[in-house]
């Protein structure tokens, strides 16, 4: 790492002599950021950069050149402040094993070349060649049967060819590499490829150019029929993660004025390694925060019973509290009734009226009293 600290101040003249040192995607993860962040760094600061296949051109001895850093008196522009966001963080995720591995894809160790023609198809197309052969064609011109769409492949007829050469060498590649294959989905099947154990999918489709269609002005067809536009192939191929976790890494990889897409297939693998590793961190990250939350959701329900049973055990007490003090006053009442009625009467006869009140208060105070044959209750949980 350049800088272990949380933001880094650096010249322009010397951001532009890293940048033409070295692969942005190697520069930008020393900063620890991505090498998208690092490149509208140097947009920002007038810093032109290493097109697409610079360094692959370098790397067999093909003269190559290097853009001059232009003056700026801007100057804001004239030094660039790099802070390491939740982005950059991103990269601790990579195991020394995956960094090895991007190590060895940027250096151009296990650089892949695809073929001019189809050479031992993959499974996965050789499979569905009654599709190839004659696949649907939808309204914007691109193929799109059926087999083409469990392979997010779209492109036109006059791509397919060129198409199916670059997905057969990358299924190829990226199974040397350990990385399984799979077709998964319930109705809708979709390509992947499986890295840390994450199932990443990613496609290749074509841009597609729109103009006014011919009919749209046709006063001979009904408004309905008419056609507003047409689209033109542009035979501009698209390489691409369909993945939404990961923002901020790349995820497109396109047919450019001096590189295509088959020049890219090291570069897309590590955007796949990368993106995987990102996308099984937010995944952990995501059980974690479940896991947080189911147990606090757990504390507090169980917070909540407890709760509960200790105000059911305050009202019992309360009720059987209220219930002994009415007990005792019918007792005290019963006594003082007694000792007036004596006092004013006499004895009081066996049987009488009075007795048999007296009786009756007496059991009906023993019914209410919690304490009466306390011997044989149990006690409240």
């Amino acid at each position: 790492m350049l800088n272990d600290s949380p933001s880094i101040s650096i010249p322009r003249r010397h951001l532009y002599e890293q940048v033409w040192s070295q692969p942005m995607t190697l520069l930008a993860r020393q900063y620890g950021i991505s090498d998208v962040a690092l490149a509208k760094i140097c947009r920002t600061l007038g810093i032109p950069c290493p097109g697409r296949g610079y360094w692959r051109r370098k790397q067999t001895g093909k003269v190559v050149k290097q853009l001059p850093l232009p003056p700026s008196a801007d100057p804001v522009k004239q030094s660039a402040t790099i802070s390491k966001r939740n982005l950059a963080q991103s990269g601790n995720h990579l195991s020394l094993q995956a960094k090895e591995k991007i190590q060895s894809e940027l250096t151009g160790e296990q650089k892949i070349e695809v073929p001019d023609r189809l050479v031992s198809p993959h499974k996965l197309l050789s499979g569905r060649r009654p599709q190839l052969r004659s696949p649907n064609v939808d309204r914007y011109g691109a193929m799109w049967s059926g087999g083409l769409r469990d392979l997010n492949l779209r492109v036109s007829p006059s791509s397919l060819q060129r198409a199916l050469r670059i997905l057969n060498t990358l299924f190829h590649a990226l199974e040397s590499r350990g990385y399984q294959l799979t077709v998964e989905g319930g109705t809708t099947p979709s390509l992947c490829v499986c890295i840390e154990g994450e199932p990443i999918q990613f496609g290749l489709e074509e841009r597609f150019r729109r103009e006014a269609h011919p009919d749209q002005h046709n006063d001979r067809l009904p408004a309905w029929q008419r056609e507003r536009y047409a689209y033109v192939p542009t035979d501009r191929l698209v390489l691409k993660i369909i993945e939404w976790g990961a923002k901020g890494f790349r995820k497109v990889w396109t047919d450019g004025k001096t590189a295509k897409v088959e020049t890219c297939l090291n570069e897309f693998i590590v955007g796949l390694l990368k993106v995987a590793h990102v996308v099984k961190a937010e995944r952990l990250q995501r059980e974690h925060e479940h896991g947080e939350r189911h147990e606090a959701e757990r504390r507090q329900r169980a917070e909540e019973e407890r709760r509960k049973k200790e105000e059911a055990r305050r009202n019992y007490l309360i009720k059987e509290a209220e219930a002994w003090t009415q007990a005792r006053n019918i007792r005290t009442y019963v006594t003082a009734f007694q000792e007036k009625f004596i006092a004013r009467y006499g004895d009081i006869q066996a049987g009488s009226q009075v007795d048999q009140w007296m009786s009756w208060a007496c059991r009906h105070a023993d019914a209410l009293d919690p304490l009466t044959g306390i011997e044989s209750q149990s006690s409240p949980a």
